[in-house]
Order: C-alpha cells, then structure tokens, then sequence
C-alpha cells in the first residue's frame, strides 16, 4: 500500500491520531493542513490520492469550500465531522465525498471508510471513463451519419443527455454580432424529443413573431454560465428569454454553454431544466472536452437556416421494451431512467432507494434486461419475509446434516445465481450478524455452504433496494458503515408518486387497460372529478395503492366511466387556501400541516415564487432553503399552485 493521504484537521492533537494510525496502516500521509490556503498549497505541491477533510476549519473557507475543488480534481475526499446541523451535512453531501468519519475516531473505522472510498474512487474514475469514451464515439460517428445538420445536432444533444441531463435545449449561433436562433427540443419522453422552430415557440408563448424574433436575438452570452436557484432567477431579469421559457416549460435552471466554430462562428447550446439545481462545474467540464467534435456538428449548420418549422416528434430509439411496464414521462422518472441505462450497463453494485410502492422491483428487472447478463438468471430475495434462522441457508445453501433438518444439500440463492444477478430487495431488513457474511461475498465473490469450509468461486451481479434511510440505520447501528457504501457505489433513488402527479392520467388508463383485460370489462376510464380526487391525494402507498384503488374501483363500477372512488383519509389540498383563518367551510378545524402549507404558500406568493436568495421566501420564513425545499416537497407544494 502506497497511497500518499493529506489531513485537512485543525486540531492538532486529532490530527496527529489520525496520522499514526494511517502510518501504521501502511499509507504515507504527505501533509496536514489546517487551513483551506494550507491544504491548497500542499494539493499543489504533492498531489494526494486522498484527503481526509475536516469541515469546519480555521480561516473563512470551510472543508465543503475545498471539497468542490477536489471534486474538479478527481480525487477523493472523505469529510470529518463532529455534531453538525442538518443545513451543514445536507451542504456536505451535496459534494458527493467519499465517506463520512464522525468524531472521536476510531482506528477500525478509520481503515474501513479509506478503505471503502479507495474502491469507491477506482470505480467511479473507471465508469466516468469509460462513459466518456463511449460518448466521444458515438458523437464522432453523428459526423459521419446521413441527415441535415438539424438532426444530427438533435442526435448530439441526445447523445449528451445521460452526462448533462435537461428538459429543453435550445440552440443559436452568433455571427458579427448578431445572434440567429436554429431550433429548440422539447424532452417529451425516454429519447424522444419535440423539435421547435419559431413559429412553434411563439404559439407556444403567446407572442408576434416580431417580439419573439427580438427576444430570441438577445443573448448576451460569451462564456459558459451555470444558473441554478436564485441565479436563474436573476439571470431572467437580464435575459426576457430566459423568463419566457422558465414560465411556458416550468423551468428553473440553465447551463448556457457557448463555443467557437473553426470558421469564427458561435454556438450557443444552452440546457434548462425543470430542477432547480441541476447544473454543475462537472458539467462545463464534459462539454470543454468533447468541445471538438461539438464544433464539427455545428459547423454545417451554421450559415443555413432550418430546413422546416414544425417537425414532428424524434425519437432515437422506441423505449418500450427497454422500461416494459414502468409508466410515466415525467422528469424526475425520465431523470430515473437515464441514471438507470448509464449504470445498468456497467457490471457494479446499485442501491434502489425509495418509498414502499414505487416500482423498486419493477426497476430491478429493467437493469437485468439492460445489463450483459440479461439471458442469465435473476433470483430475487425478500429479506424481510425470510425468517432470520433461515436466511443464511437460502443465501448461501447448505451441506446435508449441516444442521437438524437437514436432510440434504441444499443451493442457495447466490450459487443459483452464477454469471447473473442478484436482487436483494429491502436490504436494510437483514440481520447485522448476517451483513457481515454479505459484505465479504461482495468483497472475495465467493461463499461457504452451512456445513461446508470448500469456499465456492461466484460470479454476481449485486442490486439491492430499500425503503429505509440507510444513513440513520448505519448511525444507530443497524445497518454496518462498510456494507452500506459498498452497496452504495450507484445510487437510484426513485420519485414517489405525489412527486410525479403528472404521470397519474398515464397510470390511471394503463391500470384501467390491464384490469379491462383480466376481467373482460370495457371501462373506459375516470370522470374529470375523479381525476381530480386522485391528483389532490398524496398517495402514502405510492403507484401499488393507486394500482389497488382503480382495480378496487373498476370492481364496484357500472358504467363506461370510474364516476367515484374510495380514498382513504384526507387529500391534499387541490388549490392554495386565500383565507388566513383556522376554520374550513365544511367547519372542519385545519391540521398542523394545512395551516403550515397555507402559510409557506402565501409567503411564496409574496415572493414570486422565489425559494433562495435575498427576498426570498426562505429569509422571509427565517429558515435555510434547503429546509423550506424539503417541506415544500412534503407537503405538495408545486409551482403550478403559485399561479
């Protein structure tokens, strides 16, 4: 072991712990800084292949400062923290570290997390590579393929949606000064895209064609720009075009990103998208280094104007098969499913995160359909519904005689599934005794029979999934450090269903379809009033409740449409109460909940609609963003109820 580790801690004496116990470990320790400036300097001087990141430090700069300096250096990080505030880890994660050692350390602990983030490191740098190869070829191949320059600009904007994920991207080009729009694509599904000329965007916007043609010529741009919450907001006042795709496509963040052509022209690419932040210096990164081949594509379109107004929808490729069964094109399921071909592919452990009823399983099938072992077996464990004495044999199988009862051998479910994949479904049930035995077949792929000391060579595919919050049960110890981030090397993390209530109408007629077909009925689907039920609801079961619920519905029903339901408890809301009062009209008193979200609501409307920065509702409200963000989300708040 050779690694050189740098030690950004204040503290002396911690510092100086933490710098024995590596030493004695076999890692070399190239500095310890206890300042930012400090740790820079020495970043400098000795390039680590480490760094062990407290996060409170002297000086103004604090560790999460220097953490996205080492995130644009590619090397790993982990944070050292005592008790810190919910804001301050929320800030922390959101830099994507390596691990997490929690004051006092231990030497144990300390060793297992380097070695965690050393794994965790090696195969990110060898996915991020490899991802990036592939997309260096197939935009290299767009150059060589048939089509007008249109398309294969669009094929372009495609290829780079799994490495700079948007909703809309919009493109011009300025020549002398002057800035001519091309087209716009419009995400409208899994690698399909609606394509927007002017006359389309101006139907869309309500404007002239002379009011639009100004807004589309004024784009200030000259270098690459990131605008993420507050800024996006800012930047709209600057650029009115920005404020009318935000308001017509429901956006809320941008990366502009304009090149030079080799024959002097610009491109001006610039990505929305409908999260608030997702944009990052990563992303400026990807697009600097396949900047040649970008140029290339553009060049042909450069001087001509658009061949047609109006195309119809593209696609690049039919979705069906790929996602059979999962429904919805909402974006954060569309979000769902690029992570989900980017990883499947790639032969590492993914954890499925998400509530009960959210399709984790559905989810799992897809990545073995995705992956290369898609005609070997998937064998599917309930860690939950094993019986703890049980599930260390129908994991790893037993000899004959192993113990009382049994009467032979018996091959478990890691052995059955040799060369293929393995689905660990709600992982965080498992026994602490029994994920220790997990974590070494992940680490040594290999197992024992119960009764046997041959150890037996596997070849695995792991997926795991769970609806618990795995950081709290590693923090109250009932679920092990190790085992969680060597689960969690691709994280899929899966909307629940109040998050995507746009994709109900699609769920509701495809629930009616499957249930048409089982029971011969001819249902053709909901009255608007029921639609509007289902909508406002906030779907604690997620789609298996609405699955049982239209079922359950169609079971009770007569006529050609669903006219009631049965929903169970209150439903959200459906629109912003205006009156401030406790007392409803049905003199029904508001919960706790009803009256915190009328509130929030009228401090948003207060402020436009604007969560950060000065002004903003969160200042208003006394509370960090981040913490109105998550309320907002907890309790149905969406743009839409602002208008």
């Amino acid at each position: 072991m050779n690694e050189k580790v740098l030690i950004v801690e204040d503290q002396f004496i911690e510092a100086n712990d933490l710098r024995l116990m590596l030493e004695k470990a076999g890692y070399r320790v190239c500095g310890i800084a206890r300042s930012v400036p400090q740790a820079q300097e020495l970043i400098r001087q000795d390039k680590p292949d480490l760094v062990l990141l407290d996060i409170f430090l002297k000086g103004r700069q604090t560790g999460i400062d220097l953490a996205h300096e080492l995130r644009e250096q590619h090397i790993a990080f982990i944070y050292l923290s005592a008790n810190s505030s919910q804001d301050v880890l929320t800030a922390a994660k959101a830099t994507q570290p390596y691990g997490f050692l929690v004051k006092p350390f231990r030497e144990r602990d300390v060793l297992a997390t380097l070695e965690i983030a050393r794994f965790r490191h090696e195969n990110s740098l060898e996915s991020h590579l490899r991802r990036e190869t592939a997309l260096r070829k197939e935009l290299a191949q767009l150059q060589a393929s048939g089509g007008t320059p249109e398309q294969r600009l669009l094929q372009a904007g495609i290829a780079l949606q799994p490495y700079v994920p948007f909703e809309y991207l919009s493109v011009s080009f300025r020549r002398n000064g002057e800035v001519r729009h091309l087209r716009d694509y419009r995400r409208i599904g899994f690698n399909e895209y609606q394509e927007l000329g002017a006359t389309e965007l101006g139907n869309i916007a309500g404007l002239p064609a002379d009011e639009l043609e100004k807004l589309l010529s004024a784009q200030p741009w000259e270098t690459p720009a990131l605008f993420n919450g507050a800024d996006f907001t800012r930047e709209q006042r600057n650029v009115p075009l920005m404020q009318q795709l935000a308001k017509s496509f429901h956006l809320q963040s941008s990366f502009v990103y304009p090149f030079t052509l080799h024959n002097g022209h610009i491109c001006i690419l610039h990505f929305y998208s409908k999260l608030p932040d997702a944009f990052q210096q990563p992303h400026t990164e990807i697009c600097h280094r396949q900047r040649d081949l970008l140029a290339e594509l553009a060049e042909s379109s450069a001087g001509a104007a658009p061949e047609r107004e109006g195309t119809p929808a593209a696609r690049k490729a039919p979705p069906a098969k790929v996602f059979n069964g999962i429904v919805g094109n909402s974006h954060l399921l569309l979000k769902v499913f690029d992570h989900l071909s980017q990883a499947a592919p790639i032969d590492t452990s993914i954890l499925i995160l998400g509530e009960s009823g959210t399709g984790k399983e559905r989810i799992a099938d897809c990545i073995h359909q995705l992956s290369p072992r898609r005609n070997k077996p998937l064998v599917k464990v309930n860690c939950a519904a094993l019986p703890a004495t049980l599930i260390e044999s129908e994991l790893f199988g037993h000899e004959k005689g192993a113990f009382t009862g049994a009467m032979d051998r018996r091959i478990g479910k890691f052995e059955q599934a040799h060369e293929g994949t393995v689905f660990l479904d709600e992982i965080g049930e498992m026994p602490v005794e029994l994920q220790a035995k997990l974590l070494r077949v992940l680490q040594e792929r290999e197992i024992e029979r119960l009764g046997s000391r041959a150890p037996i060579k596997i070849n695995v595919r792991f997926i795991a999934a769970t609806n618990r919050n795995l950081e709290k049960e590693v923090a109250e110890g009932r679920f092990r450090l190790d085992l969680y981030y060597r689960l969690n090397v691709f994280p899929l993390t899966l909307p629940s269903l109040r998050d995507r209530a746009e994709d109900i109408p699609l769920l509701v007629q495809h629930f009616i379809d499957v249930f048409n077909n089982k029971t011969g009925k001819r249902i053709q689907g909901v009255s608007d009033k029921v639609m509007a039920q289902l909508q406002q609801y906030h779907w604690p079961g997620n789609i298996r409740e609405l699955e049982h619920m239209i079922e359950r519905g169609m079971l009770l029903n007569r006529g050609p449409l669903i006219e009631e339901i049965m929903l169970p408890g209150n439903p959200r809301p459906p629109e912003p109460v205006q009156s401030t009062t406790n007392i409803l009209p049905d003199s029904r008193v508001k919960t706790i909940h009803e009256n915190e979200r009328d509130h929030i609501l009228s401090v948003l409307k207060k402020c436009n609609g604007r969560v950060w920065g000065a002004g903003g509702a969160a200042e208003l409200l006394q509370i960090p963003p981040t913490t109105l963000h998550s309320k907002m989300k907890k309790l149905g708040i969406r743009k839409e109820h602002l208008s």
